[in-house]
């Protein structure tokens, strides 16, 4: 990574791991030091609603939104959403499948994936155990062709009646292995 990329970074990511040194490291860290720091210290911003960091092996950039920041339909209406924090919960979908849609806004190459989360035999597993005691689930995949600045929209989906129980901790996006 060279000097230009770390220019190229939001500057309340470059202020806040600044703050985090005395003055003299800060004028002498090197770029290296700030990468690694980036990629293994997500840097919290949008006043707390979202965190920014630094893929290891590309350099990529990787966004978290947290639950909070999502829009979700009725999200502010009681008798459809109800925020609370559950550490030790399960999901609502453990056995019934929900559909998962992520794509680039004015883009057609997005794609919608089923999830179950114990799934039979005969589908594939798509979840992961993240080892912290929540589950990860990769919601599909999308491609900015033009490189421009713009949307994802990421959606889930019920088949036949609202979901109950589900619990989303937050949204991550990050770039795929290999690009």
């Amino acid at each position: 990574m060279d000097i230009a990329a770390v220019d190229q970074l939001p500057v309340e990511c470059i202020s806040h791991i600044i703050s985090l040194t005395t003055p003299r490291d800060a004028c002498i860290s090197s770029t290296k030091d700030l990468y690694f720091h980036l990629c293994h210290n997500p840097i919290i911003i949008n006043n707390g609603a979202m965190s920014f960091s630094l893929e290891k092996e590309s350099g990529k950039k990787c966004y978290m939104a947290g639950a909070r920041s999502l829009c979700i339909a009725w999200g502010d209406t009681p008798k459809y959403w109800k925020w609370t924090s559950l550490p030790q919960s399960r999901y609502g979908f453990e056995t019934r499948p929900v559909d998962f849609d992520v794509y680039f806004d004015g883009s057609d190459n997005g794609e919608r994936r089923k999830v179950v989360l114990d799934p039979p035999a005969n589908m594939p597993k798509l979840s992961q155990d993240r080892g912290n005691g929540w589950m990860e689930i990769e919601m599909g995949e999308f491609f900015n062709e033009t490189g421009e600045d713009g949307t994802v929209v990421c959606s889930v989906f019920g088949f036949d009646d609202a979901k109950s129980g589900i619990i989303i901790q937050g949204i991550e996006l990050r770039p795929k292995s290999g690009r």
